[in-house]
């Protein structure tokens, strides 16, 4: 397999290879294809998770709106912290 890197990207293959973190090219880029199929797949998780909350906050159970007005009236107001 040959593949052309922009020369940017060369540049920062060598520049993980200089500083010893890997010992080729091959390595680096193993490790970045890596990174980014799991980048991939924790999106993916975090979109059906998302998914899943909608699906259940648009089941229900659901609370009468005067309901929650009249508990937000019950409780007293945060009174700002005053000078000690």
């Amino acid at each position: 397999m040959e593949i052309h890197l922009p020369p940017e990207v060369a540049a920062i293959i060598d520049r993980h290879i200089a500083a010893g973190q890997y010992h080729s090219p091959t390595e680096v880029i193993v490790q970045a294809l890596w990174l980014l199929d799991g980048w991939h797949d924790s999106d993916a998780d975090k979109v059906a998770k998302l998914r899943q909350a909608v699906q259940q906050g648009m089941e229900g159970p659901f609370t009468p709106g005067a309901e929650v007005r009249a508990g937000l009236q019950a409780k007293p107001a945060a009174q700002p912290a005053g000078p000690d």
